[in-house]
């Protein structure tokens, strides 16, 4: 039979394919063919690829051992810091799991902490492309690079972690900082690298060498053959793949073409030069042209929901003392929640395809709370609001700002006008012009000042929104297993320390700061996953940001994936942390079911 080739279409051509440099959407999916897991993401749930099974505490892979804990020992705090035992520390002592059972620590005597320790067992028979087995020894290695790299600055993934070890030839123990849990299980196994061809390189030359950067070696469906500079990269079938015995993956050869854009990319696939279409690159605002091919037949099109949401980001408690403090009352935020209408944000840039975002996680995640408050656009509510909390229409002009009248913090006469951050794009020019409007109906006067998104989203103190020096500001954030209710943590504030634990990383931009969302948080954060307390503190935590609203959910973002009319084989359309997880299923023509 003759050789079969599925040909993909990158818009951006990938910089590296070393493991931990390859963060971009078209790096990944690269390395989605060469290495097949190790954990998918699908749904907002962990689903194991080359492990047996995710650890549970149900299973007894996953349990909490109790250890001494001595002046000065590295711990995570109650309110989940990394910090050193020292006087006046609240730590978690052994068998509490929330706030209310915490305790601050005199400075003397040992005390006895809970760490963490999960057990990842490896499927039996993992081999890689060229034929040497693939064990546990491999995602230790790949844990000792990971340290080796960050060795300056750790990121949390390993500053967290105490040890992992090799227990046998297919099993791995991570063993936490003492103090140290969370719902990510899986985020604490290390993707395996191959030792046996790697040992040689020095970790200085990892990341630039070919053999890791350019054509490293996985296990996955298909392997590398060659990486030609601003053309594309081929790969062949992989005989070794665990799953071949299935008759997968269905095509012999995979080729991954760079384009320039996505006219050129619609162009290729039109003509029949590619089969598929990566959606890095993709504007949500050219769904209308796309939904016309596929009616007319010339495409396949599905949309697929993503993992990020955008947020108009309200400043409650500006640094700067110049600064007018709009946002402060929940009441003000409310108001703007009815006043914009998003679902027709959502119609205009994607025909409709966006949802509209009521929290930090979509409807279909696991954890999400339906009984959180939800805001209809209602302009005439939203104006009762604001003039109840002290904005007026003094003038009884519509066409003009509304003044400040007994606001707290704000002098009498001030005028409600804003300034507003945005990208310099099409979506966002588009979006930030639409709520520009309404909120200019409700009284509210905005002066968009649309630039880089790497300038108003810099690291404070010189970044306007993490330095938290703006009034307005538009953005995304992802949405993973856990929900993210961290990003409003009163010890994620970002500020000059040691006033601010975090220092300029902190990502609360808001500066919000509400105890009983704290609480809740974090009893969700320590949480098993799946657990009665992980479900109901994660609610509780939803509640009050949506009562509190510290930023207005604006719309969930999403995938459209195009290619050949015959195109069949993608998983359905679910949040998922890659279009090309199940990449081996892929088919086209007569050989769909």
């Amino acid at each position: 039979m003759p050789s079969r080739l599925l040909s993909i279409c990158l818009i951006q051509e990938p910089r590296s394919l070393f493991l931990y440099d390859a963060v971009s959407t078209s790096e990944q999916s690269v390395l989605a063919a060469i290495y097949d897991g190790p954990i998918d993401i699908e749904n907002f749930t962990s689903q194991p690829v080359i492990l047996e099974k995710i650890p549970s505490t149900t299973s007894g892979d996953a349990l909490p051992r109790a250890v001494q804990v001595n002046v000065g020992d590295l711990i995570v705090d109650a309110l989940g810091s990394l910090t050193n035992l020292g006087e006046g520390v609240q730590y978690l002592p052994s068998g509490c799991d929330e706030l209310a059972c915490a305790q601050t620590f005199s400075g003397s005597g040992p005390v006895q902490m809970d760490q963490l320790v999960l057990h990842f067992k490896l499927l039996q028979g993992l081999q890689w492309a060229d034929g040497s087995s693939l064990t546990a020894a491999d995602s230790v290695y790949s844990y000792e690079v990971a340290q080796g790299l960050y060795s300056s600055t750790l990121p949390d993934r390993l500053s967290r972690t105490t040890s992992y070890t090799e227990l046998d030839e297919l099993t791995v123990e991570w063993v936490g900082v003492p103090g140290f849990f969370d719902g990510l299980y899986q985020m604490k196994f290390f993707s395996p690298l191959p030792r046996h061809a790697w040992a040689n390189i020095p970790l200085t030359e990892l990341r630039s060498a070919e053999a890791s950067s350019k054509t490293p070696l996985g296990w996955g469906a298909y392997a590398i053959d060659e990486w030609v500079p601003g053309d594309h990269i081929t790969l062949h079938a992989n005989p070794l793949y665990f799953r071949a015995s299935e008759g997968l993956p269905y095509f012999d050869n995979l080729v991954f073409r760079f384009v320039s854009d996505t006219r050129e990319a619609q162009s290729a696939v039109l003509a029949g030069e590619c089969d598929l279409v990566d959606p890095a690159g993709i504007l949500e605002t050219q769904a209308a042209s796309l939904l016309q091919l596929r009616d007319e037949g010339r495409i396949f099109l599905v949309f697929q929901p993503a993992s990020a949401w955008e947020v108009l980001q309200f400043d409650l408690s500006p640094l700067a003392e110049d600064r007018s403090a709009f946002f402060a009352r929940r009441e003000v935020r409310q108001a703007l929640a009815m006043c914009i209408d998003r679902q027709a944000l959502v119609d205009q840039l994607s025909a409709g395809r966006m949802q509209v975002a009521d929290l930090y996680v979509p409807p279909e995640h696991p954890l999400y709370n339906p009984q959180a408050r939800h805001y209809t656009f209602d302009q005439q509510a939203a104006s009762e609001l604001l003039v109840a909390s002290g904005w007026v229409d003094a003038d009884g002009d519509a066409s003009t700002p509304r003044t400040a009248q007994g606001v707290t913090g704000i002098a009498d006469g001030t005028s409600f006008t804003v300034q507003y951050l945005v990208a310099d794009d099409e979506e966002h020019r588009v979006a930030a012009q639409m709520i520009q409007t309404d909120l200019m109906r409700c009284g509210i006067q905005v002066e968009m000042l649309p630039q880089p998104v790497e300038s108003y989203l810099a690291a404070g103190p010189e970044g306007a929104v993490f330095g938290r020096q703006f009034d307005l500001a538009q953005y995304a954030w992802m949405t993973t297993v856990e929900p993210p209710c961290s990003l409003y943590l009163t010890n994620e504030i970002p500020g000059p320390y040691p006033e601010y634990p975090k220092a300029w990383g902190g990502v609360n931009a808001a500066g919000f700061s509400n105890p009983q969302y704290d609480q809740a948080c974090l009893e969700a954060l320590h949480s098993p996953p799946d657990s009665p307390q992980q479900v109901e503190k994660h609610a509780e935590a939803q509640a009050i940001f949506a009562d509190d609203l510290p930023a207005l959910p604006l719309y969930w973002h999403y995938r459209a994936i195009f290619g050949r009319p015959d195109m069949c084989g993608l998983s359905a359309p679910t949040a998922t942390d890659s279009i090309f997880t199940d990449l081996e299923l892929f088919n086209y023509g007569e050989n769909c079911p």
